[in-house]
């Protein structure tokens, strides 16, 4: 079994009953499924052979998202047919918690504070994150791609701003590899909690500014380096204001696409005057480096 986390990580609302839903599809289809299906507002999903399962609030199941659902399976050549169940209140973070284990990612070993670090990494940068509701744990593909792109754009004392911080790991890994100082943010109210409690876990609570909310809560400029591990929707939207705020020669890094978005983000980012320097892909997932120009 391999748990994915959404926007919420593998987590949803333990007050009230949780919709799932089961699909059966070729692996090589559950990353673009789960990109859809976060977009329509499902927060986990659990993966298991040719078998994808996405959780959401019960209160948030409607006809409309039914009839999504199925019309994302026709796009994807698959039979509209969908088995849904209703689950009653469950701790899902127990759940989740119960399967993790550190994971190296670079020179970086995340683990959540349950766990000790294991001799073979005692040299490793240390990031413990526990997850709550939050996403960013290292356990998906597009947070080890940022991570593993982080060394080669982090400058002593940098100015870091990290759009949908998360649980926090992309601006504690930055600040622990020597940036000065980091401004978050984040729209949800989970991530202010989870975020803020990963920061002082991590000994760099006193050099991050959070704020809840988009864009508009981010009034500075010239940051030395922009984190963003969004979908591909809200990085278009938003890749306007990253150029207005990254200073000249500042770095973007951008993830929570797929491969085959790569052209459109690459074409958006050239017309904002930011150059790709590097690219990274793991399984159906891509990442960028790019630079702002002069």
């Amino acid at each position: 079994m391999n748990p994915k986390p959404g926007d919420s990580g593998l987590s949803v609302s333990t007050n009230e009953p949780t919709i799932e839903l089961v699909l059966t599809a070729p692996e090589a289809l559950h990353d673009p499924l789960i990109l859809h299906l976060d977009a329509l507002g499902f927060e986990a999903f659990w993966e298991e052979a040719d078998v994808l399962k996405a959780y959401m609030p019960a209160s948030q199941w409607r006809a409309a998202v039914r009839e999504a659902v199925r019309e994302l399976l026709r796009k994807q050549g698959l039979p509209d047919t969908i088995e849904v169940r209703t689950i009653e209140p469950e701790n899902w973070n127990a759940r989740w918690e119960a399967q993790m284990q550190p994971i190296a990612v670079g020179p970086f070993l995340i683990k959540p504070s349950w766990h000790a670090v294991p001799e073979a990494y005692a040299t490793h940068i240390v990031l413990e994150i526990d997850p709550k509701m939050s996403f960013g744990t290292g356990y998906h593909e597009s947070t080890r791609l940022v991570l593993q792109m982080l060394p080669d754009c982090v400058e002593p004392g940098a100015r870091v701003l990290d759009a949908g911080t998360g649980t926090g790991i992309l601006t504690i890994a930055a600040l622990k590899l020597g940036a000065g100082s980091a401004i978050a943010f984040d729209i949800d109210p989970w991530a202010a909690e989870n975020a803020q409690e990963n920061f002082a876990r991590n000994g760099v609570a006193d050099r991050v500014t959070f704020r809840q909310g988009s864009m508009d809560v981010v009034p500075e400029r010239d940051f030395d380096l922009i984190l963003a591990n969004i979908h591909r929707r809200v990085l278009l939207e938003m890749l306007p204001a990253f150029r207005e705020k990254v200073r000249p020669e500042g770095y973007v890094l951008l993830s929570g696409l797929l491969r085959e978005e790569r052209e459109v983000m690459l074409e958006a980012a050239a017309a904002q005057d930011l150059k790709p320097l590097h690219e990274a892909v793991e399984n159906a997932w891509w990442a960028v480096m790019l630079k702002r120009s002069l």
